[in-house]
């Protein structure tokens, strides 16, 4: 896992610090400082990973991600066509709502745009018929996305929450949607 993640993130870093040095600010930029530290501690986080994610290819996680939700008592759970933000999954809660759920491996600086998961949320409901939408993302996911994430009761799993679900947090647990707050507090307690 070392070597690629290593890798990828040290390419997000080394596109930091050209862009910084490309737009002729000042070196006594702050923002600087604050991309390479969010860099370090990502870089942390996704070391904490018990499997090795990041060098899984788009069919590898996709398939990963499907036994996690077999797991947790998922059924008829499928592969479906995805679009460029990544593959999809579809299949059955043990509740027996239709579930969707879209995985993207994207690692770099920028977040998930929120109109990503806009199209997603939409077309899951609209073309899958899916009741419960989730989004497992390996890049960083921002306050914006949270907050539309939070507005169409879709569930984001950031990397964060990756790691407790496959230490053995049932996805039943985690589907409580983003409430668009940051930190550690950032599921609401309905469901």
């Amino acid at each position: 896992m070392g070597t690629s993640l290593a890798l990828a993130l040290g390419f997000g870093l080394i596109v930091a610090v050209f862009r910084h040095l490309a737009s002729g600010a000042s070196e006594e930029d702050p923002h600087l400082a604050v991309r390479v530290q969010a860099s370090i501690e990502r870089f942390e986080r996704y070391k904490r990973l018990p499997e090795p994610v990041f060098e899984m290819n788009a069919s590898e996680f996709e398939e990963y991600i499907a036994g996690l939700c077999r797991r947790d008592g998922c059924t008829d759970v499928q592969r479906v066509r995805g679009d460029t933000l990544g593959g999809q999954l579809t299949g059955c809660l043990p509740d027996g709502r239709k579930a969707a759920v879209k995985c993207t491996r994207e690692c770099g600086d920028r977040p998930v745009d929120a109109r990503h998961l806009r199209t997603f949320d939409d077309a899951a409901r609209a073309r899958l018929g899916a009741e419960v939408t989730v989004l497992v993302a390996l890049g960083p996911l921002g306050k914006h996305e949270r907050r539309t994430a939070a507005r169409r009761r879709l569930t984001l799993i950031d990397v964060d929450r990756l790691e407790s679900w496959m230490k053995g947090t049932p996805l039943s647990a985690l589907l409580a949607p983003e409430t668009g707050r940051s930190g550690m507090h950032r599921t609401s307690t309905h469901g």
